[in-house]
């Protein structure tokens, strides 16, 4: 364990924090071979700082076509080194699901190493990254550590190996601050709306519009072979365990469960989601499908019962039964 002096500059306890963190051994990327030519990359959170990133490239006759980018440029170049191990072709395509950070902030490594990608998304997506600064996601991924490191320095009780985990999390969270801080926002130069479709030789890649835990976002579905690749339309743990972590910026739940019943629609024979394994059958789906269904059911009938504070509503709402379908079992939403 590293101690500093309280006089010691603040930079420099972050610099030899970072230090520390770089010296640690990273986990690296998993990857899964879809079907011929399509490759699932699964960036533990461990390694992008941020959240599990699913990456997916798509080798045509001429050329790769990449959805979503990472959140660190480190993690990127590490995908893109992964792509060019396994094809010469370049990529000339890079398709960013929705506006997160976990999603486009590695734009830029893939313009710098391919410079004559074109970079897809939906309409509202790019007007959401145009409007975004620098600063937005800096402070979501460094919110909280100065008030972190206070925290420690007074807490009591802790083990050593506890302390040294929380000196971790919190020199984590200030790198990615810093990376995100200078991370060139590099937006798309393709912009859609409603679907688009796009043709690698013989391959078709169709592209739709959806709402998940943003609204405006971009999913694709490979129609030959029946691959569909959500970003965060379809929300799943990083382990693939359990139910979908709850998140939502738009609030707009309703659309949300009519996105989900379109997936559904499309009879997918594998479904990779935003974060967490490739799934091979439509079951996490479904069973998504009816949590979200019951939830407003049960949100609007207590409505209408006339209950309106928070916690009366709340308490309405009972979905532990569909929870227990999730693996592993899982209950008390309410």
């Amino acid at each position: 364990m590293v101690h500093f002096p309280r006089t010691f500059p603040a930079i420099a306890i972050l610099a030899a924090l970072v230090s520390f963190l770089d010296a640690r051994a990273e986990p690296d990327l998993a990857k899964e071979v879809l079907a011929d030519g399509v490759v699932l990359f699964r960036t533990p959170s461990a390694l992008d700082l941020w959240t599990a990133t699913n990456v997916v490239a798509v080798v045509g006759d001429e050329d790769v076509t990449v959805f979503d980018a990472n959140t660190r440029p480190a993690t990127t170049r590490r995908v893109i080194a992964a792509i060019r191990k396994m094809t010469d072709k370049p990529v000339r395509t890079l398709i960013d699901s929705h506006w997160h950070m976990d999603h486009w902030s590695g734009n830029a490594e893939y313009r710098k190493a391919f410079p004559g990608v074109r970079i897809v998304a939906t309409t509202a997506t790019r007007d959401y990254l145009k409007r975004m600064g620098h600063g937005l996601f800096a402070d979501f991924a460094g919110g909280g550590v100065a008030r972190a490191r206070e925290e420690l320095e007074k807490a009591t009780g802790l083990t050593d190996e506890e302390r040294r985990q929380k000196e971790r999390d919190i020199a984590d969270s200030a790198a990615l601050a810093k990376e995100m801080a200078e991370v060139p926002h590099v937006l798309p130069d393709v912009a859609f709306a409603g679907s688009l479709t796009l043709w690698s030789g013989d391959r078709e890649l169709r592209l739709l519009t959806m709402t998940g835990d943003a609204t405006g976002s971009a999913v694709l579905y490979l129609p030959a072979e029946r691959i569909l690749v959500t970003g965060d339309v379809l929300v799943s743990p990083e382990d693939g365990n359990g139910p979908p972590p709850w998140t939502t910026n738009s609030y707009a739940i309703t659309p949300w469960l009519e996105s989900l019943r379109g997936l559904d629609a499309l009879d997918a024979k594998v479904i990779v989601p935003g974060q967490g394994p490739a799934q091979h059958d439509e079951t996490y789906l479904k069973r998504t499908i009816d949590l979200y269904a019951a939830i407003l059911d049960q949100v609007h009938a207590a409505l209408e019962r006339g209950l309106f504070k928070l916690e009366e509503v709340q308490a309405a709402v009972n979905v532990d039964e569909i929870g227990k379908g999730y693996t592993p079992a899982f209950c008390c939403f309410n």
